[in-house]
């Protein structure tokens, strides 16, 4: 009997001892777990989040396999700050200048007007220049070449006067027109289109 007793009180401190040890790992463990599976979700985040912000490529974070010439582009992470506004050039007064050209409402003779073939990337590329909060409406009158490019504008409306000629005036060069015709040969003519600039992506 006293066998028993002592085999109870020695397996007692072990039982205590287990205890201790369990209720000390419980506290300890949930930290331990919440810095892990979290961490690559964040990051992914964070990385989605800069590139939809400054419209350029997810951002690459450096992990311990990177050669020490990758660096993380930390320039990204100041990206809520505006855009500088493109310089403006002295040609691009020269779009505006109806000098020496038909005027926009002049009477021409054609049997079809100018089409425009490229509206929607023209706008995406202000956009990418502008960055706009909210979609921008511009309705312009452009003379069309008899090759289908740009060769002036008039501006006629804009739902945002902040957009100056020195955010458009170069994707509006990049516009391609079906040119107008007149018996059956391609001629210059005045058109007039209307660009929906989406908000910043």
């Amino acid at each position: 009997m006293a066998g028993f007793h002592q085999w109870c009180k020695a397996n007692f401190f072990l039982m205590l001892l287990f205890i201790a040890f369990a209720v000390q790992g419980c506290r300890s463990s949930p930290v331990q777990q919440d810095k892990e599976p979290h961490s690559p979700h964040i990051v992914d985040e964070l990385s989605d989040s800069l590139a939809r912000t400054v419209g350029a490529e997810p951002l690459a974070f450096a992990t311990r396999s990177d050669t020490p010439h990758q660096t993380v582009r930390t320039e990204l992470l100041t990206s809520e700050k505006p855009l500088p506004p493109p310089k403006k050039e002295a040609w691009m007064d020269t779009l505006s200048d109806l000098t020496g050209v038909p005027a926009p409402n002049a009477a021409v003779l054609i049997d079809a007007d100018p089409v425009p073939q490229n509206l929607q990337s023209v706008a995406i590329l202000i956009a990418q220049r502008y960055r706009p909060k909210k979609e921008v409406e511009m309705t312009f009158r452009l003379l069309v070449t008899e090759t289908g490019t740009v060769r002036r504008y008039q501006l006629l409306r804009t739902s945002d006067p902040k957009l100056t000629v020195e955010y458009f005036a170069h994707p509006l060069l990049e516009l391609r027109f079906s040119p107008a015709t007149h018996g059956g040969r391609p001629v210059s003519a005045w058109t007039t289109i209307s660009l929906k600039i989406p908000t910043a992506l």
